[in-house]
């Protein structure tokens, strides 16, 4: 049978679909059917749970069906049911629409009335749509002891996930919580998962799991965020994370980056080698309290000579700044560097404004630009409406789409007041003709590492690389290479700038 309606957008039109050992509403084979306005594992008022098994099932070969609606008369209620509030499985269960339900809550979105999991596509369940891009279409998915959404097993592929709150009140502003937001599975690829809101949760907001869970798109979303994206839900443990084999996912597309902030743990962990090629772009990830990016093991990575090592996403080297120049009279600044990797020729790189959260580790709160690292690894890019008192970060990632860790934090303009006070670098005479004098000081002994790179940061010379005692220190600089212009001078010391100054070779 097709074409059914079952409800409708009427109190009187309403059914109670509970107290069932099985399934409250079973749709099989079955194609333009419409279930809206119902109670399906409630009581009468909406206010308790009156068990289904599962709650509404799609399954076989059903197509285009329409569960729910885009105004609020149209509205199912699934909650409280035993296993799954809308399960959709099987190959060939299609262009299927799951549109303006509640889903793990009472009828006022504001207290959980749990199912175990709100939502799955399964057993090859393709090319359906929760939620949708139009009013009304998105779905409350929340409340659940295990998953808002689950999208698992092989061949269930190309399924969208659009415009619904998941671990979130009806309003999206205070936390009701699944246990995982939204959990990729089994593995299930190909999938959209596109502005929604993603906080709240007890564990994980996007948790993508398993060898072959690949070529997955997020992008717009606000995860760990309020529905305006200002305001802190975060989710308990990490905003998106990428275990156990997944490859070529995307985290952000180019413009369509998400916000993810405020999680618990990292904004974004990758766990072991086997995750590789995923891509994080054009996001804004800050105040998480781990890490922004994490590529395990915990914590952050240090670059290695040739990036040469293996890890998750190859354990891709991040960019060094190594200048920055303002603009006079404006807010624009020439920001240059280097990427050290084998292969670095059309690398991106992304440069953002830092947020430095309370463990001091760097995440890149506002994305600012990007270019590419050029055959020798050197990069250069302008960057508008940022002043002297902020920081920068970046990433990079390769031509295979491997994204790093976020770099550290570079300071647009070091002096006394934004250092360690103990940290001296002096250059005299400045301009310099042919010889100067370059005088520094370290607080306590250890690699220190001076280079002088012009202000495109396509000419750099290091001047000292060596393992130096604590004190005041003085070097002759000759200029034997015939360098002129405006050049940025930096004092690294273990690995780390801490003092810039800018000069004049003549």
């Amino acid at each position: 049978p097709h074409n059914n309606i079952i409800g409708g957008n009427t109190t009187a039109l309403r059914n109670i679909v509970s107290g069932n050992n099985h399934v409250g509403i079973r749709v099989v084979h079955s194609n333009n059917n419409t279930i809206q306005g119902n109670f399906v594992g409630l009581n009468r008022t909406g206010n308790a749970a009156l068990r289904n098994y599962d709650g509404i099932s799609i399954e076989g070969t059903s197509k285009y069906n329409l569960i729910g609606g885009y105004t609020p008369a149209e509205r199912n209620y699934v909650s409280g049911n035993v296993a799954y509030g809308i399960p959709v499985f099987g190959a060939g269960c299609n262009y299927n629409i799951i549109a303006g339900n509640y889903v793990g809550t009472d009828t006022t979105g504001t207290i959980a009335i749990s199912n175990t999991y709100g939502v799955l596509f399964d057993d090859g369940a393709s090319y359906n749509t929760l939620g949708g891009r139009t009013v009304g279409a998105g779905n409350l998915l929340s409340g659940n002891s295990g998953y808002g959404v689950f999208l698992y097993n092989f061949g269930t592929v190309k399924d969208t996930v659009v415009g619904n709150l998941i671990g979130t009140d009806y309003l999206g502003t205070v936390a009701l919580p699944n246990a995982n937001g939204i959990v990729i599975d089994g593995p299930s690829f190909l999938h959209t998962i596109e502005n929604n809101v993603i906080s709240g949760n007890i564990q994980m907001g996007i948790d993508i799991h398993l060898v072959g869970t690949d070529s997955n798109f997020v992008f717009n979303n606000k995860i760990g965020t309020d529905i305006t994206g200002n305001f802190p839900i975060g989710n308990q443990l990490d905003g998106v994370r990428i275990g156990e084999g997944p490859k070529y996912n995307f985290i952000g597309l180019p413009g369509k980056g998400n916000i993810i902030a405020y999680n618990g743990g990292n904004g974004v962990t990758i766990m072991t080698p086997a995750e590789l090629y995923n891509t994080i772009t054009s996001n804004s990830i800050y105040a998480n309290q781990v890490m922004g990016i994490d590529l395990f093991p915990q914590g952050p990575t240090p670059n290695d000579n040739g990036d040469g090592d293996s890890g998750p996403n190859d354990l891709m080297n991040f960019p060094d700044i190594i200048s920055f120049y303002n603009i006079p009279s404006t807010t624009n600044w020439i920001i240059s560097g280097t990427l050290n990797n084998s292969f670095p020729n059309g690398c991106r790189i992304e440069i953002f404004k830092a947020d430095i959260n309370g463990t001091g580790n760097a995440q890149g709160k506002v994305f600012l630009g990007s270019c590419f690292a050029d055959i020798s690894g050197n990069w250069i890019d302008t960057i508008y409406g940022i002043t002297s008192s902020d920081q920068l970060v970046c990433t990079a990632t390769d031509l295979n789409g491997n994204t790093s860790e976020f770099s550290n934090a570079t300071l647009l303009k070091i002096n006394k007041t934004e250092i360690d006070f103990n940290y001296e670098l002096l250059v005299n005479p400045n301009p310099v003709t042919n010889v100067t004098t370059i005088h520094f000081n370290i607080p306590v002994s250890g690699k220190v590492e001076i280079n002088l790179t012009d202000i495109q940061g396509k000419n750099s010379i290091t001047v000292l690389n060596e393992n130096i005692n604590k004190g005041n220190h003085a070097i002759l600089f000759n200029n034997k290479n015939n360098l002129s212009g405006n050049y940025i001078i930096t004092l690294k010391h273990d690995n780390i700038i801490v003092a810039k100054e800018n000069i004049l070779i003549e």
